[in-house]
């Protein structure tokens, strides 16, 4: 179908408070600045360090309240930003175990990378600063397992992503190496211990410039691909051959120019995955350097693996000098929106010095609307990490942005949640805890959404592993559909909203662990592994 003759599914809005963003990073007590002792003392240094950066969101404690881990560069150590339940936080960095410094960090992660249902950290590094691997020990604290994971390759290392693209049952690793030309793939052995097998599964035959990785089933054949965000006209989809090995495209319709940050999602509610990527749009038109100068590229999915550009049509274009990007609903109408921020600092890219972050809000049309400015959102900081999640749990996604070299931001969504909404966590079996991979459909009346769990990547930064909906006025999810993993489904039907939830695969254990006592919004676990949900009735498996 194409893409201009596609109307999304919408659902009407309530009669609601002026919507915006409020920057709460003070009162909050994220409060912060990314910086580093010196600038480098070369180009290719100057370039490494005026990079770097990023931010998680994940559960790190299993309260069921959404947490963070930021880069701090060499000069501040890392943070790791416990949730308080009231809209603050807490640093607790150096008593966790995880305030690494001084190091050349990038592009944190939170995942269950042994199995054991508690989030561990991987975090990247450059500048001759290795990766870092922190497993979570369930009492607030994490060590240092670095050594045991096997990540030490030897190259700058800025983005990840996890899945169970080989369908083992654990979670593979994808990460990107910039200048090094390269993308490396990483089998885990089940207990965190990765081995490079990057030549064995066909990732090693192309040189790459790779900022950005993402997994996503694009052919919807239930077998994971891996979309790459990549400088200098490298950007690449590599389909899986189903024999836990990949192969690339060649799309000619990939076209952006400087391919850095992404996102994956449906965003014109056709079920299917697009594939959004920012790039360089110069406003005066002109490369000063080697950056091409005609901006970001929507890749609308045809079905097949097969894409068009629909960056025009779409309103997608014009975003400056793009990085992390986060797809969510953020005022809860049943349409994706699209942000992401920007920004370089070299002497030659003035007019990137202060460029604002970019908010596009979905029409009814299918067309994006930028209004970053107008909500409140035109921050102008060096961004290069991002994550959108609901930190305060009141229905609606926040925005947290990782700068460089710089303070931090936390904007707060007033009024997002004057639509309804439902956020689903699942819970896995095996060592794929988190479910990495699952689809998610919800089905309200002749319209259907749907999102992909995932760990990593919206660039240097991960958003947490949850799938959330925006459904406008609707008080019930008529069906609620989940492709788990390994393609088991599971129906619910009659799901109220405006509340979030676990579901959990059949055959999953869920150990019953001390956090869990204070009963969790994201729902509680009976023993024998049964879902404890209110008004969650009449489940059923095909």
């Amino acid at each position: 179908m194409a893409w201009a003759a596609l109307a999304p599914a919408t659902f009407a809005l309530p009669a609601h408070a002026e919507w915006t963003f409020v920057d709460v990073t003070e009162d909050a007590g994220v409060d912060f600045t990314h910086a580093w002792t010196d600038p480098g003392n070369d180009d290719i240094a100057r370039q490494w360090r005026g990079i770097a950066g990023g931010v998680a969101a994940g559960d790190y404690d299993r309260d069921g309240w959404l947490d963070l881990y930021v880069v701090g560069g060499d000069l501040n150590p890392n943070l790791l930003f416990r949730n308080l339940h009231d809209g603050t936080f807490e640093e607790r960095g150096l008593q966790a175990g995880v305030a690494t410094h001084p190091v050349f960090g990038a592009g944190p992660v939170f995942a269950d990378i042994d199995g054991d249902v508690w989030l561990d950290i991987v975090v990247g590094g450059v500048e001759g600063s290795a990766p870092v691997v922190y497993r979570n020990r369930h009492d607030g604290t994490f060590e240092n397992v670095s050594a045991a994971a096997g990540l030490d390759h030897g190259m700058p290392q800025l983005s990840v992503a996890l899945a169970d693209f080989d369908a083992d049952g654990v979670l593979e690793m994808a990460a990107t190496h910039w200048l090094e030309k390269r993308l490396t793939l990483w089998d885990n052995d089940g207990d965190g211990h990765f081995s490079d097998i990057s030549e064995d599964a066909g990732v090693d035959a192309l040189e790459i410039y790779s900022f950005t990785p993402i997994f996503s089933d694009i052919t919807g054949n239930g077998r994971l691909d891996l979309l790459v965000a990549s400088d200098f006209g490298t950007s690449e989809l590599f389909f899986n051959d189903g024999s836990g090995g990949f192969f690339p495209s060649a799309d000619p319709d990939i076209t952006d120019e400087n391919g850095m940050g992404a996102v994956v999602a449906d965003l014109d509610n056709d079920l299917d995955f697009d594939w959004f990527v920012t790039s360089i749009w110069d406003p005066n038109g002109i490369p000063e350097a080697n950056w091409g100068v005609t901006g970001n590229r929507y890749y609308e999915n045809l079905g097949g693996g097969n894409f068009a550009d629909a960056t025009e049509v779409a309103g997608l274009r014009q975003g400056y000098w793009g990085w992390g990007a986060c797809a969510a609903d953020f005022n809860n109408d049943g349409r994706l929106d699209v942000f992401h921020v920007n920004g370089f600092g070299l002497a030659l890219a003035s007019e990137f010095h202060d460029d604002p972050a970019r908010l596009f809000v979905q029409q009814p049309d299918g067309t994006f609307l930028e209004q970053a400015a107008a909500l409140g959102v035109a921050d102008t900081g060096q961004g290069r990490g991002v994550v959108c999640f609901d930190y305060d749990r009141d229905g609606d996604a926040d925005i947290f942005i990782a700068n460089n070299d710089g303070p931090s931001r936390l904007f707060r969504n007033d009024g997002g949640n004057a639509g309804s909404y439902l956020s689903v966590r699942l819970r896995g079996e095996g060592a794929n805890s988190q479910a990495i991979g699952a689809r998610v459909y919800a089905t309200v009346g002749a319209s259907t959404q749907v999102r992909e769990i995932r760990a990593g990547s919206n660039f240097e930064s991960s958003d947490p592993s949850l799938a959330h909906f925006g459904l406008g006025s609707a008080d019930r999810v008529d069906l609620l559909r989940v492709v788990w993993p390994n393609q088991e489904e599971a129906l619910y039907h009659d799901v109220a909203t405006r509340r979030s939830i676990t579901l959990q695969q059949a055959g999953a254990v869920v150990p019953m662990l001390g956090h869990w006592g204070s009963a969790p919004a994201f729902g509680l676990f009976l023993a024998g592994g049964m879902l404890a949900l209110a008004r969650l009735r009449n489940r059923s498996k095909p």
